[in-house]
Parts: C-alpha cells; sequence; structure tokens
C-alpha cells in the first residue's frame, strides 16, 4: 500500500490544524490546549461544507453547555442527581430548539464544567473552555478554507 493512499488530504490537514492549534495555544498561554487541540480535529471535515455543520454545532452546544453548567452550579450543589438533571436539561433544550446535532458536545461541555470547576471559578472555566474550542474550531476552518479545499459551492 502506498503512503498516499494511508495519509489522504484530510488527514494531513488535520494534523496540519492541530499543531497549529497547538503553536496558538503556547502563543496565548491557553489553559487546556487538549480542548483547543479537540475541537481541531471534530472540526476537520473532508468538506468545507462539512466543516462549517461541525463548526456550528460546537460552536453553539460549547455555549449553551457552558450557559447551563454555569447557573446549574452556581445554584445547585453539585451532586450525581443535579448533574444527571442538568444532562436532561442540556438534552431538552438543544431538542426544543432542534439543535440534534449540538446534543453531546453540549452534554460534555456541560459535564467538563459541572465537574471540572470548583469553589465559585465556573464562570472563569466555562470561558477558557470555550475560547480553547474556539481557537481549534477557527484553525480548522481556516485549514480547510485554503489548504487544498474540498467541496466549496458558491451561491
Amino acid at each position: 500500500m502506498k503512503l498516499n493512499q494511508l495519509v489522504g488530504m484530510r488527514t494531513f490537514k488535520t494534523g496540519i490544524a492541530v499543531a497549529i492549534t497547538l503553536i496558538i495555544c503556547e502563543w496565548v498561554m491557553a489553559t487546556n490546549p487538549f480542548f483547543a487541540a479537540i475541537s481541531a480535529i471534530f472540526a476537520m471535515e473532508s468538506t468545507v461544507e462539512g466543516t462549517l455543520k461541525v463548526v456550528r454545532d460546537r460552536l453553539f452546544g460549547t455555549i449553551l453547555g457552558a450557559a447551563i453548567a454555569i447557573g446549574f452550579t452556581m445554584i445547585l450543589p453539585q451532586t450525581s442527581i443535579t448533574i444527571g438533571l442538568g444532562v436532561i436539561l442540556v438534552i431538552t433544550i438543544c431538542n426544543a430548539f432542534k439543535l440534534q446535532g449540538t446534543i453531546k458536545i453540549a452534554s460534555i461541555v456541560f459535564l467538563a464544567i459541572a465537574l471540572g470547576a470548583h469553589d465559585g471559578n465556573q464562570l472563569n472555566y466555562a470561558l477558557y473552555r470555550t475560547i480553547d474550542t474556539l481557537i481549534g474550531l477557527m484553525v480548522s476552518t481556516l485549514i480547510n478554507l485554503f489548504v487544498f479545499p474540498k467541496g466549496i459551492t458558491m451561491k
């Protein structure tokens, strides 16, 4: 099997996106580049349109999950029951607004903040997670737009 059959363009672009994302995270001293790198990986699709859809879903999901987590953790104690109820609320809101593509990421962000933030730092933690995610999403979008773009249709 030839190397070009093993390493396709999407694989190459994903690696570039992760590397650039991590360089930017170092430059801006991101608190947790892990979340940015994950976003870069998840956002890279084989077409620009696919990337834009993933970016939209991840952005909405991240903001929704973070907002609900902030409110929930400031009002209720963080117990297994309240966190489970929070996930139910996240999914219900996503369904109500017909945002099924955001359910998983919104739930994951909710959990990351509800389980990761302590002692009243929920707002800062949510803000940093959102910024980290945005870095990865923006880099993947730009890489997919300008490095061997596939599937661009102008309407």
